[in-house]
């Protein structure tokens, strides 16, 4: 029975469930997107005479699948435009090619097919519908062997790059990016400011998809994105039960945005801490304010290595003394009280910020520094050490 159940998993739906809308979005672009491309057509293509074709009948069949991958799946690299445009082309050179020198039909079939897939690969442009355009080249050669190797450009190409036009538009119109998304190269990094989050530049993840052989289903980017999403659900679970609100430190001491930093380099002084709070005068939460960004801001290069905060002190006495909210950084990692300590540990671990703060609705309500992180992971580690000491005891 277990057998029958694992055959008939392996036979069943290998896709999860779509949602309504994204299946909604993806059938109402496809139609749309093959009637505006046909509405394309006729426009380009030049007056025919009354008894001459129909110009939708230059239309090509496969470009249906093509359809079905540029709106229903445009993440995959099997949808991008390099691979649909230049695969349907060269497959359709490759189908001309074939019946212009195998005339036995049941010959002409196999081989269009195998020399097209061939071609799509080497150019690193595979597009499954491709394989049907070579193959309709055979199917109908009669119609296609007078035009000859035009027929590759009109109506092969144009159909495929008037569809594309419309996949790019209506894609990124209704929140899909297409085409494909590269995965962000990541900034160079200090030694020890790396973190927990693996950094991967793009070659790796596509060594990887190739190591796998599943450069043809995902892309880099997703990949990229896929590993991003798991590491930030690995942060959410990690110390399962911890949170922000039993970390963070409640008695703060905090800046006004007009602060001189003469007295910021006061207030560092004095409470031996790294970062503090900005906060406006409405009591919400307007950035942070670390040691780094008053060096950075009035260390001039003649100044001596000893003595920075008594200097940062003197220059007070400037007349433009700058103010923090002239240094301080707006854009910041922030947390609510239950936040998990996975999380905090992600931030903290970035080297961008020492603390992070605890918001409610905009308004600060603490502050997690790498003090209080390194505090609450000595403790966890104490209570996992001694909890087999006093279960051993319990038992003796």
């Amino acid at each position: 029975m277990t057998r029958f159940r694992a055959i008939l998993r392996a036979l069943g739906p290998a896709v999860g469930p779509p949602r309504l809308r994204e299946m909604l979005r993806a059938c109402i672009g496809s139609g749309v997107g093959l009637t505006l491309c046909v509405f394309l057509v006729r426009l380009t293509q030049l007056p025919l005479a009354a008894e001459g074709p129909d110009p939708t009948l230059l239309l090509i069949a496969p470009l249906g699948a093509t359809t079905m991958l540029a709106f229903a799946v445009p993440s995959s690299p099997l949808a991008q435009p390099w691979s649909a445009l230049v695969g349907n082309t060269v497959s359709a050179l490759v189908g001309v090619a074939v019946i212009m020198t195998v005339h036995e039909p049941w010959l002409a079939m196999g081989l269009s097919v195998t020399c097209a897939m061939l071609a799509m690969m080497l150019l690193r442009a595979t597009h499954p519908p491709a394989a049907g355009v070579s193959l309709g080249v055979v199917l109908t050669a009669e119609t296609v062997r007078p035009m000859g190797f035009s027929y590759a450009f009109s109506p092969v190409m144009l159909d495929t790059a008037l569809l594309l036009l419309v996949a790019v538009g209506y894609n990124r119109l209704t929140g899909r990016v297409y085409p494909f998304r590269q995965p962000i190269e990541h900034g160079p990094r200090d030694v020890g400011e790396a973190g927990l989050r693996p950094i991967m530049e793009g070659p790796d993840l596509t060594e990887i998809l190739q190591r796998l052989r599943l450069d043809a289903n995902i892309g880099a980017g997703d990949l990229a994105r896929l590993i991003e999403a798991a590491h930030q659900q690995a942060a959410e679970h990690l110390f399962d039960g911890v949170e922000s609100a039993q970390i963070m430190s409640r008695d703060l001491v905090i800046v006004h945005p007009a602060m001189p930093l003469s007295q910021i380099a006061a207030l560092f002084q004095l409470h031996k801490v790294r970062t503090l709070p900005v906060v406006g005068p409405d009591g919400m939460f307007e950035g942070l304010v670390s040691e780094t960004d008053l060096v950075r801001t009035l260390q001039k290069p003649d100044d001596k290595p000893n003595g920075v905060v008594s200097r940062l002190i003197r220059a007070g006495r400037d007349v433009a003394e700058p103010v923090a909210a002239d240094v301080m950084a707006r854009t910041v990692g922030t947390a609510s009280a239950v936040t998990p300590l996975g999380v905090l540990i992600d931030l903290l671990a970035e080297g961008g910020q020492m603390a992070v703060p605890v918001l409610d609705e905009g308004r600060l309500v603490g502050i997690v520094s790498r003090a209080d992180l390194i505090a609450a992971l000595a403790k966890a580690h104490h209570s996992a050490i001694e909890a087999p000491a006093n279960a051993q005891t319990a038992n003796d």
